[in-house]
C-alpha cells in the first residue's frame, strides 16, 4: 500500500540511474571511461536499493492498515468468526458466522458516500451484518471476465435481482481465440462479487488479487493459492445461501 515514504523511495529509484547515465555520457564525452562506468553502477544500485525499501515501506503501511482494519469489530456480542477474507487492497473483509448464520461486511467509511479506489492509513472502516437467506448470488471474475456465478436456489431470486439493478448471467464456454490467450494468459485481477438483497447498497466485492503491474502467470505457486482462496470462498457462500 502506497505512503508518503515510499513515493519518495520511487522518485529516488527512478531519479538513481537517469542520474548514472547522465554522468556516463559525460565522463565518456571526457575519455574518463572507468570513472564512468564506476558513477553509473553506482547510482543503479541506488535505484535498486531505493525501489527494494519502497516495496518494504508499502508491506509496512499495508501491515498496519491490516491491523488497524482488523480492531473494527461487529456490534453484536453473540459475533463468532468462523471463517474470514481481507481483501487484497484492503477495501474490504468478508466473514461468516456460522454459528448465529450471519454474513459480515467490512468496508471504509466514507463522508461523502463515493466509493474509494484505494486504501490508506488509518482508514476507518464500517460492518454490516445479513442473514443467510439475504445472500442472493456470487460471481467469480477474473481480469475483468465473469468465471463461474452461483445463484440462490429459493424461488423467484432472479426477480430479486433484477429489481435490486442487478443482473446474473450464464456461463457459456467457448474456445478462446489465440489473441485473448495472449491478453489473459497472466492474471491481473481475481474477485468475488457478492449480491445482497439490500436495496441500499446490493452488491460487495473481495478481492483476491488485483495488481496490474506484478500480473500472476497462472502455472505459478502464487496464482494456484490465489485460485484456491477464491474457490474456497465460492464453496463456501454457495454452501451458505442454499442453507434453509
Amino acid at each position: 500500500m502506497p505512503s508518503a515514504q515510499s513515493n519518495w523511495y520511487i522518485r529516488f529509484g527512478c531519479l538513481a540511474p537517469i542520474i548514472g547515465i547522465g554522468l556516463l555520457v559525460y565522463l565518456l564525452n571526457t575519455d574518463a571511461i572507468i570513472p564512468g562506468f564506476t558513477f553509473f553502477a553506482l547510482f543503479f544500485g541506488f535505484g535498486v536499493l531505493f525501489l527494494n525499501l519502497s516495496s518494504r515501506a508499502e508491506q509496512k503501511v499495508k501491515q498496519k492498515q491490516l491491523d488497524y482494519l482488523n480492531s473494527f469489530k461487529p456490534t453484536s456480542p453473540k459475533y463468532n468468526e468462523s471463517h474470514a477474507f481481507v481483501s487484497y487492497d484492503l477495501l474490504s473483509k468478508i466473514a461468516v458466522d456460522e454459528k448465529n448464520r450471519r454474513i459480515y461486511f467490512w468496508e471504509p467509511e466514507t463522508s461523502d458516500g463515493k466509493p474509494l479506489t484505494k486504501a490508506y492509513l488509518h482508514m476507518p472502516y464500517t460492518v454490516k451484518s445479513y442473514t443467510y437467506q439475504q445472500l442472493l448470488a456470487v460471481e467469480l471474475f477474473e481480469n475483468g471476465t465473469r468465471q463461474q456465478t452461483v445463484v440462490n436456489e429459493a424461488p423467484k431470486t432472479i426477480e430479486r435481482i433484477e429489481e435490486l439493478g442487478q443482473s446474473v448471467e450464464q456461463i457459456i464456454t467457448n474456445k478462446s481465440t489465440l489473441i485473448r490467450k495472449v491478453i489473459y494468459r497472466k492474471v491481473a485481477t481475481l474477485e468475488m462479487k457478492v449480491l445482497l438483497d439490500d436495496e441500499e447498497k446490493p452488491y460487495r466485492i473481495v478481492r483476491f488479487y488485483s495488481n496490474l503491474d506484478k500480473r500472476l502467470k497462472r502455472k505459478s505457486a502464487s496464482y494456484t493459492s490465489v485460485k484456491q482462496d477464491a474457490e474456497h470462498w465460492i464453496s463456501l457462500l454457495t454452501f451458505v445461501m442454499n442453507q434453509k
